[in-house]
């Protein structure tokens, strides 16, 4: 015949179930985030297309965005067949929407100092009508 558990074992059980499952709910909304970039802005200049090392294709354009009292402008990052198209078929000027997240990256300059710039790795590019 089994044991059966006292009732202070039993309501102890059921606090320290209630703690383990607040401090796992804390600790999810504390690990859980979001990347997510979205910008509708128009181009700074003719993108052009670079090869890496290992064939992939790059390019990195600039996308002024228009706040309400300056413009801001943003660097992105286009591979494979984004750059192909970025380069086949948009110049400067041209409205684009992109959907992309934010990547952060640091280098050293020539002149020894540490250097760093966050651009948008786009995942989606859509050219927009001029109108």
């Amino acid at each position: 015949m089994p044991a059966v558990p006292s009732r202070a074992t039993t309501n102890r059980t059921k606090k320290d179930d209630t703690a383990t499952t607040e401090q796992t709910a804390i600790r999810q909304s504390r690990g859980v985030s979001v990347n997510h970039t979205t910008l509708l802005g128009r181009l700074v200049a003719a993108p052009e297309l670079r090869q890496t090392a290992s064939g992939k294709h790059v390019t990195t354009v600039r996308v002024a965005t228009n706040g309400r009292t300056r413009a801001e402008f943003h660097d992105v990052v286009l591979w494979n067949q984004l750059a192909d198209f970025a380069t086949t078929y948009l110049g400067k000027g041209r409205l684009v929407y992109i959907d992309g997240r934010l990547q952060g990256r640091t280098w050293q300059a020539s002149d020894g100092t540490t250097r760093r710039a966050v651009e948008v790795v786009a995942n989606r590019l859509q050219a927009l009508p001029t109108r």
